[in-house]
C-alpha cells in the first residue's frame, strides 16, 4: 500500500530555484570580498578604530612662578618652550595635586623637571597624563569631568599634535 493512512506525506523539501541561486551568489560575493582583503593585505577589522589610540598629544613641562602660579609650557627640543597655560595662585587644586604627585616620584628617582610629561587624548575620550621618565600614567577621567577640564583645555588648542 503506497498511501499513508492520513493522506499523502512527502519528505522531499522543495526550495525555489531563485532562492538557491541568490544564496549561492551571496556566498560567492562574500568569499570574493574576503579574498580581496586578504590579497591586498588588509584585515577587515582594521576599519574599526582602536579606542586606545591617541588622537591628540602634547609634550608639556610645568614650572612654579615666583608669585605662586603654575606655568605650563609646550616642550620644544629645538627652540624655547612656549608658555601655553597659566594656573593662578590659589586655583587649580586638582592640577597642583596631580603635578605634586608626579614631581615627588621624579625627585625620589633623581629625575629633574627638564623632561616633559605627555598629555594624551585617546579615541575613547580618555585623557592621560604620562611621565615617560618614571612610567607613571594617570587616567584623568577617573577624577570626573570637572577636575579634568583644565587639562583638556591644554589639548584643545589648535597646535596639539598627533
Amino acid at each position: 500500500m503506497s498511501e499513508h493512512p492520513h493522506g499523502e506525506h512527502h519528505h522531499d523539501i522543495h526550495v525555489p530555484r531563485g532562492a538557491l541561486i541568490g544564496a549561492g551568489l551571496l556566498l560567492l560575493v562574500t568569499m570574493g570580498t574576503v579574498a580581496v582583503f586578504r590579497i591586498a593585505g588588509l584585515e577587515p577589522a582594521a576599519q574599526i578604530p582602536n579606542p586606545y589610540d591617541t588622537v591628540a598629544m602634547r609634550e608639556l613641562r610645568f614650572a612654579d612662578s615666583a608669585d605662586g602660579n603654575v606655568l605650563v609650557y609646550e616642550f620644544s627640543e629645538s627652540a624655547e618652550d612656549q608658555l601655553i597655560h597659566e594656573v593662578p595662585s590659589g586655583e587649580g587644586g586638582f592640577i597642583r595635586g596631580v603635578l605634586r604627585s608626579l614631581a615627588r616620584d621624579r625627585r625620589a628617582r633623581g629625575i629633574g623637571p627638564e623632561h616633559p610629561f605627555l598629555l594624551k587624548l585617546q579615541t575613547n575620550g580618555t585623557v592621560l597624563l604620562e611621565d615617560p621618565q618614571t612610567g607613571q600614567r594617570i587616567d584623568l577621567y577617573a577624577f570626573g569631568p570637572t577636575n579634568i577640564e583644565s587639562f583638556r583645555t591644554m589639548l584643545d588648542q589648535e597646535d596639539a599634535r598627533l
